[in-house]
């Protein structure tokens, strides 16, 4: 069974190997505007990493980023995890030194990666996700955030700024998938503007 498994996914491997490239072309084969990302082969687009970007102080460290969202402004917002900063790149924070401080969770960039604000943690008034995941930016500039940490079962929505506007669900309270009061490790937050 094992061995017609790997045969199975060898000559899928093979197969794909051979249609990507070539309907790529036919889907992708058209000349690109001018701006558009570089067109490599195959068709499809090509990437490059700006180490320019994000623009942030340079004693500030950042953790595992977990999410990504674009406003209507174009500003970029991320969403990293502080608690996964090792120990050695937190003098400031542990008052051991001066070398390193822990970035706030949210972090607002413009275009050209420059920080404009950043915000989050715990606060009076609401309940801070164990484990930071997704971040959502409203039709209204409102930001969403929610947490996939085993008892991260709310969902919050604050200003740009950071001030806190509502918590939907109680922190570590799960009664299943029907809980119509909760949730369980939500992950992504979309905005309906038809339903507001």
């Amino acid at each position: 069974m094992k061995r017609n498994g790997w045969i199975g996914f060898l000559f899928a491997g093979i197969v794909l190997s051979w249609v990507i490239p070539h309907s790529s072309k036919a889907v992708f084969g058209q000349a690109a505007p001018a701006g558009a990302p570089h067109i490599g082969e195959g068709g499809l687009p090509q990437f490059e990493k700006d180490p320019n970007f994000p623009k942030v102080p340079s004693k500030w460290r950042m953790g595992f980023g977990s999410d990504v969202a674009v406003d209507a402004q174009d500003h970029v917002w991320t969403i990293h995890r502080p608690n996964t900063v090792e120990d050695n790149f937190k003098a400031v924070d542990m008052k051991v030194g001066a070398c390193c401080k822990v970035a706030p969770p949210i972090l607002e960039y413009d275009q050209a990666g420059t920080l404009i604000n950043s915000w989050g943690g715990p606060g009076a008034g609401y309940d801070w996700p164990d484990s930071n995941h997704g971040i959502t930016i409203d039709h209204k500039g409102n930001v969403w955030i929610a947490g996939n940490g085993t008892k991260d079962t709310q969902v919050l929505k604050f200003t740009s700024s950071g001030k806190f506007l509502m918590q939907l669900g109680k922190h570590g309270v799960h009664n299943g998938s029907n809980d119509p009061e909760n949730f369980w490790q939500a992950t992504k937050i979309f905005d309906d503007p038809t339903a507001n």
